[in-house]
């Protein structure tokens, strides 16, 4: 069978993507390794992809989570495609609140925050909650196969090449053959996209690479600012080498979990909708820039995780604060005398900086200092740090209207593409996918 259109991934990027495409005719097919909405395991892989299986923050401004410009989107049309991303959402059984509309409070805190040499970048979020965010994607995934959108579950695409027209994809047991390709694999795949596009011929370049730790402590600490924005971005210049470092992903009264990427262990955080702890945590990552010869930072990232996992006995890394600066490393009973309780249970007392590289150390050591004076407590000696943490959007591909790649008919979308960091740009780049596909079988 020819299909119109493979998608490889099931995150938000390919979700958005079938639901484009689903009312036109065309013979769509979604290839995702992972399991359904209901039946996942894995906080990485399945249906609704990581940021969507994982708590469901929603970042509704164009500021946050990609690049419109390097998208071909003016500000008008960037900002009614994520309305357009919300609203779909919205459809499925999203919750209805919002925070970061408080425009004075917003304000106060930017002001404050400036006043210590952070920068606060304000806008509107949607939390869904991981419990909700489960729901809805499997609202959303039943309404597609009932419109008529084929998913190849628990299928892993081994290769893809291209032939005459259109593309081969090798799934072991069979070869699938698609006119139009949107490879859409996450965070998760992205190393495989770039072996699978170096053979093609298209492969990515390469960009900076967010490495850092998973910070928590007590909730009470961010519940000011939980207040005015629940997922509050800010951005520091440390001193030392003024490298750029920034909170992500903030999960009030929320857990740490690990990510197992099979080679490598991260950590990662999200919050449950009824369940809730009396610790908030936070990504701290530093970004890492390297240039020529040296440019290679999907390798450089992977060995870092690879090192901190050896070390770790194939667990996270825990380290007290107060260790680290100390530079020793932190036992189990040294754990033990934090006030609070860590919400990830498997790890390996340690010390952080065995792993992580000393400017990136110092970057994060700095970084808390500098944020003590916008959110008072947390550089206190008992928070907690979880390592590694790393965010792997380094690789960025070439791209033309609506995501499609120097080869004809095959698309890049999500997270791997290197043009989104988040839900919401990573479900706009899916449908820039689709509706650029269209336009062309119109």
């Amino acid at each position: 069978m020819l299909w119109d259109v493979a998608i490889v991934g099931a995150g938000p990027a390919g979700l958005f993507a079938a639901r484009e495409l689903a009312p036109s005719g065309l013979k769509v097919v979604v290839l995702e390794k992972g399991q359904a909405p209901r039946e996942r395991k894995s906080i990485t892989c399945g249906v609704g992809g990581a940021g969507a299986f994982s708590d469901g923050k929603l970042n509704l401004t164009s500021r946050i989570g990609g690049e419109p410009e390097a998208l071909g989107l003016g500000p008008a049309e960037a900002e009614a495609l994520i309305q357009y991303v919300d609203e779909t959402f919205t459809q499925y059984g999203a919750p209805p609140e919002y925070s970061g509309e408080d425009e004075e409070a917003l304000a106060r805190l930017k002001k404050v925050a400036a006043e210590a040499g952070v920068e606060f970048i304000a806008g509107r979020q949607r939390h869904i909650g991981t419990g909700k965010i489960r729901e809805v994607i499997d609202n959303l995934y039943q309404d597609l196969l009932g419109q008529g959108i084929a998913f190849r579950l628990e299928t892993l695409v081994k290769s893809i090449r291209r032939e005459g027209d259109g593309y081969l994809l090798d799934l072991g047991a069979e070869v699938l053959r698609a006119r139009c390709v949107i490879a859409a694999p996450g965070r998760a795949g992205a190393y495989w996209l770039r072996e699978v596009t170096r053979a093609l011929g298209i492969g990515p370049n390469f960009g900076p690479l967010d490495v850092g730790v998973r910070v928590e402590f007590p909730a009470e600490i961010y519940a000011p600012i939980e207040r005015i924005m629940y997922d509050a971005k800010f951005r520091v210049r440390t001193p030392t080498y003024d490298d750029m470092v920034r909170t992500f992903c903030t999960n009030p009264r929320g857990f740490v979990v690990a990510e197992d990427h099979g080679e490598f262990v991260l950590v990662n955080g999200h919050a449950e909708n009824d369940k809730k702890t009396q610790n908030t945590n936070f990504a701290l990552l530093v970004r890492i820039e390297l240039t020529d010869p040296v440019e290679d930072t999907t390798e450089y990232g992977r060995a870092i995780a690879k090192l901190a996992t050896t070390i770790g006995g194939g667990k996270p890394i825990l380290q007290r604060l107060k260790d680290l600066r100390q530079g020793r490393r932190s036992t189990l009973e040294r754990i033990r005398r934090v006030p609070i309780e860590p919400t990830l249970k498997e790890f390996t007392p340690g010390d952080i900086s065995m792993a992580l590289p000393h400017r990136v150390v110092v970057d994060l050591v700095e970084a808390l200092s500098m944020l003590d004076r916008v959110m008072p407590g947390v550089d206190s000696g008992s928070t907690l740090l979880y390592a590694p943490e790393i965010k792997f959007y380094d690789t960025r591909y070439r791209i033309g209207p609506g995501m499609e790649t120097e080869l004809p008919g095959f698309y890049v979308a999500g997270d791997a593409s290197g043009h989104s960091r988040g839900i919401v740009f990573a479900a706009v780049t899916g449908i820039l996918a689709a509706r650029h596909i269209l336009s062309r079988h119109a």
